[in-house]
């Protein structure tokens, strides 16, 4: 790759409040026993699960951004909402913790869905947080719940932060706008022939799919974004998408933004919906472990990889491609889905 076309995240990003917490870069792996098994592309695998903090996942780099505004604002406290497998609690968790910031989850879920202390609901409980838990059924909406507990921490003489969903607004976004010139050094390194075509992503809110996009359209990078959606419709992402980031390159001060015919986004993968186990998903999580030694999740990471391997199977991807898996991170959640759901004997 010609070095010319690496550059640094744009100077508006280097501004903004950051906590240096992550363990950064993560790295670049080669993955030729999977890229063997699979009969082709070369699948290079960007090792995000290693960030650190709390187990480590995307979301460490995009706290990093989110609750470092947190604390300018002078925040004392984070109001965090999610699933009860929720990545970002377990990690918001952890950094509050860290910070001596007091930490208030509002978990969601289905009626009578099992709420046993394992995976990451066992590391939020050890953290010692604050924990309520609401009905989000049908329609995966908290209602009015983040800002009840935000007003009663308020009424509390307490000054709460609440994060996004998926910590999925700007800031969040910048983290993976920050990662995009990160990865592209390691590329520039490489030196790889032919330059990767593709980058392989898991989608929940949107938020790191988001920033890749941005960070690609911007630092000019050689390949193009794959968001496979684990909960979402396509045509949800593809109407509100391309806003959000729009919305956050107007504070980040970028000039090139997505439109909804630019974007590559797949809802093939979501089985019966959020966190449920599919069969894809289940296989896919089997043979990296076999293969590479990495643990993919069973909400994330393990969809996404299902997405690529059909797409690698069907002819989408050409075997002598080379393509970026961005592995998110997770696997704590598999201690919550038990040996049968991963087809373990």
């Amino acid at each position: 790759m010609p070095p010319e076309i690496v550059s640094r995240a744009p100077s508006p990003i280097a501004t903004l409040p950051r906590l240096r917490l992550a363990q950064l870069p993560t790295p670049l792996e080669d993955a030729k026993r999977l890229t063997e098994a699979l009969g082709g592309p070369r699948i290079l695998l960007k090792r995000d699960d290693l960030t650190g903090v709390g187990f480590g996942g995307n979301k460490v780099r995009k706290l990093e951004f989110v609750i470092g505004r947190a604390v300018a604002e002078g925040a004392d406290s984070l109001v965090v909402s999610g699933g009860f497998q929720s990545n970002l609690a377990r990690i918001a968790a952890a950094i509050g913790n860290r910070l001596g910031l007091e930490v208030v989850l509002v978990l969601g879920g289905e009626p009578g869905e099992p709420r046993l202390p394992v995976g990451n609901l066992l590391l939020d409980r050890l953290y010692g947080v604050v924990i309520h838990v609401v009905d989000t059924s049908p329609r995966w909406e908290f209602g009015t719940a983040v800002e009840d507990v935000a007003a009663d921490l308020r009424r509390r003489g307490k000054q709460p932060f609440i994060v996004p969903l998926g910590a999925s607004g700007p800031e969040g976004m910048a983290a993976y706008v920050n990662a995009t010139g990160e990865l592209l050094e390691q590329l520039a390194e490489l030196e790889l022939l032919p330059s990767p075509s593709l980058l392989y992503v898991a989608m929940g809110s949107g938020g790191t799919f988001s920033g890749l996009v941005l960070g690609a359209l911007n630092q000019s990078a050689p390949y193009q974004v794959v968001g496979i959606s684990v909960s979402r419709t396509r045509d949800y992402l593809a109407e509100h998408i391309p806003p959000a980031a729009a919305a956050a390159a107007e504070v980040l001060g970028l000039a090139r933004r997505p439109r909804a015919s630019d974007l590559s986004l797949h809802d093939g993968y979501i089985g019966g919906g959020y966190g449920v186990m599919t069969e894809g998903c289940r296989n896919a999580i089997s043979l990296v472990a076999r293969t590479e030694g990495v643990l993919l999740d069973p909400v994330y990471s393990g969809k996404a990889m299902h997405g690529l391997i059909d797409h690698i199977q069907t002819g989408r991807i050409g075997s002598d491609e080379t393509v970026i898996f961005l592995h998110t991170g997770g696997s704590p959640a598999l201690f919550a889905y038990g040996a049968a759901a991963l087809g373990v004997d």
